[in-house]
């Protein structure tokens, strides 16, 4: 989870776009006057119905905001230039415990 901070009225009104800046970074906005909290500031929860409608546990963590759903859809990584001929890995751990 995000971190928390409690900011006064009229320090959210001098320092908006500051603590907009924060709120855009995952950060949760408690807004107080005189010690008591009134209002709650944060990013906005992304409709990945569809996604979470599946399973309910990723539904209810995605609310309580425990985690959170990716922005984008996974694209594959490109293949590693490294190539090694078979056998690398075990002639290298043959190596390392002595047994070659």
């Amino acid at each position: 989870m995000g971190e928390i901070k409690t900011v006064g009225i009229k320090d959210l009104k001098n320092n908006l776009s500051a603590h907009l800046r924060e709120v855009r970074r995952g950060m949760r906005l408690l807004v107080s006057d005189r010690d008591t909290v009134i209002a709650e500031m944060h990013e906005p929860y992304l409709d990945r119905s569809s996604a979470t409608s599946l399973d309910p546990l990723l539904s209810e963590w995605v609310r309580s905001r425990v985690v959170r759903l990716p922005s984008c859809e996974k694209s594959d990584l490109p293949a590693s230039p490294l190539r090694n001929s078979d056998g690398t890995a075990l002639a290298l751990l043959d190596q390392d415990r002595g047994t070659s």
